[in-house]
């Protein structure tokens, strides 16, 4: 733990610009503040949940998220950044999949011929996996075409370089700022995410014990986090690091904020910070190992603690 905090130090210390951060976090912090007050990018995502247009509306608030702070980036006075036809590139299909995979309702068409509540179950265990096909398949081909010879496997979401040690040690801490954070009403009020799911509906049309429906969506629940570290903590950083360098974090971090847009405000300014933290072990430790954990814990643990 001493060794994290001393690379986070060194990190922070190598990269901080008060200007520039200032620059980014004000950036951030008015797309929160014009979405928790006027509610612009709910409103639309929830009117076309089911509509093509979803993808339409992820990729302009997504776009406006990371490419504004790659402008920023850009135009710092001490800035070095050349965004070659690579960049702009991968960058638009990196933002297309992210859409796609947030907004994906595809899983819909399909008919189990389930009793209503039990379908619920399906729907919302099937849009966990759904990044299979969204996410997982889409940042492989990327892989192989762009950055299949780089020192890094698979943007990090491999065993090599990982700290089995810190990620214990991180997991207990994230259960505390779980157990804190399940204090606030607009949390508690949120999670659990399981008792939205209808899963003793589903296991009676099954015949089957309710913690077997409840541990199917769970698992499927840890799965969705390990791709959302795939690609906020993988392809948007080691997929861009050659670029950005260690500021690679900074775009990514405000993309961050904003898919927690229709979450508690807490939960979505911390989304911010987190993934700077975050973005900081992946890349001192060459590996997201780290974020997995850490986010399929904090997300257990919530689920727990706010029963």
């Amino acid at each position: 733990m001493k060794a994290l905090l001393k690379s986070i130090y060194s990190f922070v210390k190598d990269d901080f610009n008060f200007y520039l951060y200032l620059k980014v976090i004000l950036f951030t912090s008015i797309l929160i503040f014009i979405e928790y007050k006027f509610s612009g990018y709910s409103f639309f995502a929830d009117k076309y949940v089911y509509n093509n247009l979803i993808y339409v509306i992820n990729f302009v608030a997504f776009s406006i998220a990371y490419y504004g702070v790659v402008l920023i980036l850009k135009t710092h006075k001490s800035n070095t950044i050349k965004l070659d036809k690579e960049f702009w590139l991968k960058s638009f299909i990196s933002i297309t999949i992210a859409s796609l995979y947030i907004g994906y309702f595809g899983y819909n068409g399909i008919n189990f011929n389930m009793s209503y509540p039990a379908k619920r179950f399906y729907y919302y265990t099937a849009n966990n996996i759904s990044g299979i096909f969204t996410l997982l398949i889409p940042v492989a081909l990327i892989y192989l075409i762009f950055d299949r010879n780089k020192d890094i496997p698979f943007y990090g979401l491999s065993l090599k370089n990982f700290n089995f040690k810190l990620a214990t040690q991180l997991a207990l801490i994230a259960i505390l700022i779980a157990y804190i954070g399940s204090s606030f009403q607009s949390v508690s009020e949120y999670y659990p995410i399981l008792e939205r799911t209808s899963y003793k509906s589903f296991a009676q049309e099954i015949s089957a014990p309710s913690w077997i429906a409840a541990s199917i969506f769970e698992l499927a629940y840890m799965f969705d986090f390990v791709m959302i570290e795939l690609f906020f903590r993988g392809i948007m950083i080691f997929g861009f690091i050659k670029i950005f360098g260690k500021r690679a974090i900074l775009p990514v971090a405000s993309l961050y904020a904003v898919i927690h847009f229709g979450k508690p405000l807490p939960e979505t300014i911390s989304s911010f910070f987190g993934a700077y933290f975050l973005g900081i072990v992946a890349i001192n430790q060459k590996n997201i190992g780290i974020g997995v954990v850490l986010h399929c814990v904090l997300a257990l643990a919530m689920e727990v603690f706010s029963a």
